[in-house]
């Protein structure tokens, strides 16, 4: 029978085969826009690294930032567009229509978001989530994992191409994720060795501590993926609903695991920017369109270079006879020859400044579709908003709309297939650390749902206010001609689904109840305001009626004259 690491690293087999193809184009899109982050490719073969301290690779081989300067500009753009620390871009709702209207409901909801905002702001999840964003736009594919920890409550580790290989499930959503990791030998010390002993590390791990040599490489796997083979009659961490096994590479012993544990949920996303079709697992990006270009882009930069110094020190046909003379082209240098020697001496090739400029003129062209296939225009337009009014959605949408049209598919894939994933997942945390104040009884066992109100989410939705907006407008316009038309809109309606879809904050906007008492409390004193206004009348008539039956007019009151 197979041992759990045996199951692991067979599975790891076929998961390396369907990543290899990937492989080459990650290298290349790698070195030109994101080399600090792609060297793992160069460190690694079939998952088993090779070289005992990593050390990173030189970048020699590029002539041109502009690849570097685009992935910055994108992933600047995604995380200000979807996920920005410095202003909301989510909040929960429940599945009921009716019960999302109920005042304690909305405050707990408020609430409950505060909290996770606080706790994802007090971890590294902002900045993990930056460097995803790179990730995704360069190489099509982005994976992280979220883990509890019991210091910071949860650290968030953002991997990079190459360190890791992916396998979908029957939604063809990624459900399982085996990663390599770099740990020294202090690392395991401290994460495995301190809780299950030193029989659970190989003997060079437990040499080398021995030894001192405490920064020495250890290559580690985990593998993390449904538990298909759970109990579920039992609770412990090995019968949950995602199974986490680590093992040491080099430890013989197959039968031997650094970790058996496991995740109540899913404790990883992996977005793709585009799917690739078919069942692939890895997806396709922005980094793929502009390969062509960033390569174009390093040639026209290397030929930009090389025109400017064969313009500036050509290269020089100098006679023989001079071979062992010292010559210097050098601003101030004296020369010392024959004055046939000296005018013998010209250069061998007569470059054209004009040529200069036509490379200068490539490599801005090369440049400019570079930012282009990173949508450098549209990301600028939205790092420049105030805010997410609903004004400045609607100019972003007029201006940028095509382009917007484009985005959608990945805003709405990286919604689904990382922040709700990352929602879920800090949610449940807060639970178990005991952060969450209890719901309200109407709430209890009713699902909730993730709305997302980032920038770029407003920006899909502002067709729909803007739907709302006009029939407002539209209505308010036939009113003037035709008033009973006034009772075809759901006025009270119209305000909910737009404070809705622009994010508004549920403390501004009453409840249908709230609303329904101040309107019967107004009713009440506009009907006392005219029972009133209509009981003066009689009073002053009945006052005046008083005073003339007091009133003595030849033997009689005046009130009874009236009346003969």
């Amino acid at each position: 029978m197979k041992t759990k690491r045996e199951e692991c690293e067979q599975r790891l087999t076929g998961m390396q085969a369907t990543r290899k193809p990937f492989e080459a184009d990650w290298d290349e899109i790698g070195r030109l826009c994101l080399p600090t982050r792609s060297d793992v490719l160069t460190m690694a073969a079939n998952g088993v690294v090779r070289q005992q301290n990593r050390k990173r690779r030189a970048n020699t081989t590029t002539y041109s930032s502009k690849g570097r300067r685009a992935a910055r500009i994108l992933t600047a753009g995604m995380t200000s567009g979807l996920s920005s620390p410095s202003r909301p871009w989510f909040k929960l709702r429940t599945s009921d229509p009716a019960l999302a209207e109920y005042q304690p409901v909305k405050e707990w909801l408020a609430h409950v978001e505060a909290l996770i905002y606080q706790f994802l702001g007090s971890t590294n999840f902002y900045n993990a989530t930056k460097v995803g964003y790179s990730e995704l736009g360069c190489f099509g594919t982005e994976a992280a994992t979220m883990l509890e920890h019991p210091h910071y409550g949860a650290v968030t580790h953002t991997l990079t191409a190459g360190e890791y290989w992916l396998a979908n499930d029957d939604g063809l959503i990624a459900d399982t994720l085996y990663r390599q990791v770099h740990m020294t030998v202090h690392q395991v010390v401290e994460s495995f060795v301190s809780k299950s002993g030193w029989g659970v590390v190989s003997k060079a791990v437990k040499n080398a501590y021995d030894k001192g040599n405490y920064e020495t490489v250890v290559p580690v796997m985990h593998a993390m993926e449904p538990n298909r083979h759970k109990n579920p009659t039992r609770s412990d961490n090995r019968n949950m609903d995602y199974r986490s096994v680590w093992w040491e590479v080099g430890q013989s012993d197959k039968s031997i695991l650094l970790r058996d544990s496991g995740f109540p949920e899913k404790p990883f996303w992996a977005p793709r920017w585009i799917e690739t079709g078919g069942e692939s697992v890895y997806g396709d990006g922005p980094g793929y369109d502009a390969l062509p270009d960033l390569r174009e882009l390093q040639l026209a930069a290397k030929r930009r270079g090389r025109n400017v110094d064969m313009l500036n020190r050509p290269p020089m046909a100098v006679p023989v006879g001079m071979a062992n003379s010292y010559l210097s082209l050098d601003p101030g240098s004296l020369a010392y020859g024959s004055a046939t020697d000296i005018g013998a001496i010209k250069p061998l090739v007569n470059v054209d400044y004009r040529a200069v400029q036509v490379v200068r003129e490539e490599v801005e062209a090369h440049g400019a579709d570079v930012m282009e296939c990173f949508y450098a225009d549209l990301f600028f337009a939205i790092s420049e908003m105030d805010g997410v009014q609903p004004r400045n959605v609607e100019e972003l949408v007029l201006r940028n709309e095509e382009r917007l049209t484009q985005l959608g598919p990945v805003v709405e894939r990286v919604n689904v297939e990382k922040l709700e994933v990352a929602i879920d997942r800090a949610f449940a945390i807060c639970l178990r650390l005991g952060l969450l104040p209890p719901a309200p009884q109407e709430l209890q066992g009713q699902p909730l749902t993730v709305d997302f109100i980032s920038t770029l989410a407003q920006a899909q939705k502002a067709a729909r206010l803007g739907d709302i907006q006009r029939s407002a407008q539209f209505v308010g316009f036939l009113a003037g001609i035709f008033p009973e038309v006034i009772d075809k809109f759901d006025a009270d309606q119209a305000v909910d689904d737009f404070a809705t879809g622009a994010g508004t904050p549920p403390s501004i906007i009453r409840s249908d109840e709230v609303v329904a008492k101040i309107r019967a409390d107004r009713q009440q004193a506009q009907a006392q305001a005219q029972a009133a206004a209509m009981a003066q009348p009689a009073r002053d008539a009945a006052q005046a009626a008083e005073l003339l039956s007091r009133t003595n007019v030849g033997g009689q009151n005046v009130l009874e004259g009236v009346f003969q």
